[in-house]
């Protein structure tokens, strides 16, 4: 079936349908509040507030009534007031919508500013062959937009909403490089409109000229990803937003699994005494930090473990939420720094080499300082753990045979509950202040740690017994017993400062 075939009756080829030319409507974007004073005005909007003074009871009466109604494009220089409106609405581009109309008057799309460097997607003339970036993606919008869709892209400042389906199958027909009167043919509009849209796509940056060229060292989605998860390339609320109120806050202390039997072993607390008496100087620990890719004979040990995990990982206080607060959740204090003291991150081990450990896998219980087993389930999780130890084997370059695998996974719904458009940027920070900690400590211990830069996300589910879109793994480590020739501190600085200087 044809993308023709497949739209609503009514929206089929142009043949035969009446009506004129597409129109070009400008509006205020519905955040926006105008108050007007006299011949001035404040404009209120997402990104702050600005006044203009002495523009005229005229003007001042228009602009106010582009948050209720929009002006035709072409009316603009017949208004009478010198075109000062539509010189104001250049002034303040991103506080203002285009959109378009099909020509019997019917929303098609329409271009929303999501950047303050948005200009005035007025549509220009597109090639007579158009095709789409790459970085657009098309999504759906909920259930009481009537069956709309949106179009975003990274490199768009603009979010273009599809009001009607033969939009999207334009959007889609465009994918290729086509001619304008074909992909409009295909998606059931008149030449004028496929034109009009070609145009408007074109202005709002979603089509892929050839001319500026799109950055080619960027994979879609780590651009969508950069671009969505910081402010300035987007208009969604973002930050401590707690915008799900509706649910209840996940536990800052984990329950047992459900492939834990309750039992566990608990591990010894280190000495602080002893610990200062053998820890080397921070600054020595610092410029030693490294990689090992190598083990000794003889594995790490329980002891060795249970003491990088308690200085790493565990929970050293919970600070009660106040009940009376809608906001209010527990604060979790750990050993290393973390956004909003959350607390999501668990750490699991995979054992294969340990003096006082059974292989297999545990999850590091940080209140109780405790070690819990949780045994497969059947032969898919052995082969699940399998998994994880050969990917992570592969990790090193398939250089050296793991004894422990650390796997940090990520309770998102602790920090989504919170935080919005960031929640996942922020727990890969955390997981970056967790292998630094995992570093210092290790290295000061005389272990072999080693960060991985990848983990099978699917395989880690099966071996640790998790819903991976509920809590999945975020970071790989491996640790081991250090080699004795290799040198876990550091006497002095190393730095290339003189050749650099002597290079200009």
């Amino acid at each position: 079936m044809t993308v023709t075939e497949q739209l609503p009756t009514g929206l089929a080829p142009a043949a035969g349908r009446a009506g004129g030319e597409p129109r070009t409507l400008l509006r205020l974007r519905p955040e926006v509040v105008v108050t007007a004073q006299g011949d001035d005005l404040e404009l209120s909007h997402p990104w702050g507030r600005q006044r203009v003074h002495a523009l005229g009871a005229a003007t001042v009466r228009r602009l106010a009534a582009l948050t209720e109604d929009a002006v035709d494009l072409a009316e603009l220089d017949r208004l009478g007031d010198g075109g000062r409106l539509f010189h104001l609405l250049r002034r303040f581009p991103y506080l203002v919508t285009t959109g378009l109309t099909d020509p019997h008057g019917e929303p098609l799309a329409t271009a929303v500013p999501i950047a303050r460097s948005a200009g005035l997607p007025a549509p220009v003339r597109p090639p007579e062959a158009v095709v789409l970036s790459r970085f657009a993606y098309l999504r759906r919008l909920p259930e009481e937009h009537a069956g709309a869709c949106v179009l975003e892209s990274p490199m768009a400042p603009f979010r273009l909403t599809l009001h009607r389906p033969a939009a999207g199958a334009f959007v889609a027909a465009v994918t290729a490089a086509r001619p304008v009167a074909e992909a409009a043919l295909l998606a059931g509009l008149t030449p004028a409109a496929g034109q009009a849209l070609a145009g408007l796509l074109a202005g709002a940056g979603f089509l892929d000229d050839g001319a500026q060229g799109e950055p080619p060292l960027w994979d879609f989605h780590d651009l969508l990803f950069h671009a969505r998860s910081r402010p300035g390339r987007h208009d969604y609320p973002s930050g401590g937003l707690f915008a799900h109120p509706e649910v209840a806050q996940l536990p800052a202390i984990p329950g047992a699994g459900a492939r834990e039997d309750g039992t566990g072993i608990d591990l010894p607390v280190p000495d602080w005494d002893e610990v200062l008496a053998r820890d080397p100087a921070l600054s020595e620990v610092l410029e030693g930090r490294r990689s090992v890719r190598a083990y000794a004979d003889t594995p790490v040990t329980l002891d060795q473990l249970a003491e990088l995990l308690y200085r790493v990982a565990r929970i050293r206080r919970v600070v009660p939420g106040d009940p009376a607060d809608p906001h209010g959740y527990d604060v979790v204090d750990r050993p290393y720094p973390a956004g909003g003291a959350t607390g999501e991150l668990e750490v699991y081990l995979s054992v294969v080499r340990c003096d006082g450990l059974v292989p297999g896998v545990y999850r590091y219980d940080a209140a109780a300082h405790r070690l819990r087993p949780r045994p497969f389930a059947g032969p898919g999780d052995e082969a699940a753990f399998r998994e994880l130890m050969t990917a992570a084997w592969r990790a090193t370059g398939c250089t050296v045979d793991p004894q422990v695998l650390l796997t940090v996974t990520s309770r998102f719904g602790r920090l989504s509950w919170k935080y919005s458009q960031i929640a996942y940027a922020l727990t890969l920070k955390h997981v970056g202040v967790v292998y630094q900690t995992l570093y210092l400590v290790a290295t000061a211990m005389g272990l072999a740690p080693c960060g991985l830069g990848s983990g099978d996300t699917d395989a880690a589910a099966r071996a640790l017994g998790l819903d991976w879109t509920a809590e999945s793994s975020v970071g790989e480590f491996l640790i081991g017993s250090r080699p004795a020739g290799v040198p876990r501190t550091a006497h002095g600085f190393a730095d290339i400062v003189g050749e650099s200087r002597a290079e200009g």
